[in-house]
């Protein structure tokens, strides 16, 4: 996995690289990154429990933002730690770093939809939308050496900062139904601003998806041109 290319070009990245690398820096010797890890897991269970529970009371929200924030930290502090430290686990790293991310999104995007911001169908639609994301990076990781943690400078970072700002939206002024300007979801009611955020987002990321892979694809016809034909007879080339 060293070899692996990083594509991490978010757009709060000029803040947030140099924000976590002194955090980093003045890091207590007793904390190491799984724990950085566990402590984002932790925020995502939060994230969940705030969005469920404001079906209840929006003032639920306030923990569903605690958690977002947790999540960042945890998950965004972990590998920054390690390359400080110069304790990094490229295989162990890896597998710990995406497999964590893939469960916190699911439970995050899962409840998002259980809540009353957004309709769990549109929600679905976000958490594929990030899937594609997802396996298409472990794709590229492996035909390309390249990892790509953003797409047309958007990424997890992104995402939590919408999903907070969404959180602050409500908990100021409810939650809001476009309801004069776009026709109701059939038996599911008027579309919220939420769902239609998320619909806007997942179409720009299908979209940007698409376009990437196209690039790829091109790439890799130039880099793996195909081979010329045996002559009939000839035996194979040994490995």
């Amino acid at each position: 996995m060293n070899s692996l290319q990083r594509v991490n070009d978010s757009f709060l990245g000029p803040w947030e690289r140099p924000a976590l690398a002194w955090i980093a820096a003045r890091m207590p010797a007793a904390i190491v990154p799984d724990q950085l890890t566990a402590f984002g897991v932790l925020g995502a269970f939060l994230t969940a429990a705030g969005y469920v529970s404001s079906r209840w009371s929006l003032a639920w929200l306030w923990l569903a933002s605690v958690g977002l924030l947790i999540n960042w930290f945890g998950d965004s502090l972990d590998g920054t730690l390690a390359r400080v430290r110069r304790i990094e686990r490229p295989r162990y790293g890896f597998f710990i770093d995406h497999t964590s991310d893939l469960f916190c999104q699911i439970i995050t995007f899962v409840a998002l939809g259980l809540s009353p911001l957004a309709h769990f169908g549109v929600a679905c639609l976000g958490l594929i939308t990030f899937l594609l994301a997802f396996v298409y990076s472990l794709i590229t990781a492996h035909a390309r050496a390249t990892m790509r943690i953003t797409y047309f400078y958007f990424g997890p970072t992104e995402i939590r900062a919408l999903l907070l700002l969404g959180n602050v939206l409500t908990l100021a002024g409810g939650v809001v139904e476009l309801r004069p300007w776009l026709p109701s979801l059939p038996g599911a009611g008027g579309i919220t601003l939420h769902d239609f955020g998320i619909a806007a987002v997942s179409l720009a990321g299908l979209t940007a998806i698409g376009a990437v892979a196209i690039g790829d694809a091109r790439a890799l016809a130039a880099e793996d041109p195909p081979s010329s034909p045996r002559p009939e007879g000839e035996p194979p080339a040994p490995p």
